[in-house]
């Protein structure tokens, strides 16, 4: 039998700008890091909306992934939903919202409606 293949692209800093997510910046023994957050659907404005969280862009090493890249998971869910490609984050969003990752969220459709 014959596997099956399926290309995967890589989560880096240009996935999640592209999708809203929000960057953090924190600071630990003098070195500036910074990873990203997403509540869940993405224009929640609860601030303890469950969210999706990235590894910070210095844990490249940790996760085992290439530097510049980033691994995924629900946040406080101990590694559920975690992945480390576009496909694999647009299919966990798609479960836990029943939206697209990739359209705009309603208060976007909002103001483009009305401009």
């Amino acid at each position: 039998m014959k596997p099956i293949e399926i290309e995967e692209t890589p989560i880096t800093d240009e996935t999640f700008i592209a999708q809203n997510w929000e960057r953090i910046v924190e600071e630990e023994d003098g070195t500036e890091f910074y990873y990203w957050k997403l509540p869940l659907p993405k224009d929640n404005p609860d601030e303890d909306a469950p969210s999706l969280i990235s590894c910070a862009n210095d844990e490249y090493l940790e996760a085992g992934i290439p530097q510049g890249t980033y691994v995924v998971e629900i946040c406080e869910m101990n590694g559920l939903g975690y992945t480390a490609s576009e496909e694999g984050l647009e299919v966990l969003y798609r479960v836990m919202t029943h939206r697209d990752i990739n359209e705009p969220d309603e208060e976007e459709e909002i103001t483009d409606i009305l401009s």
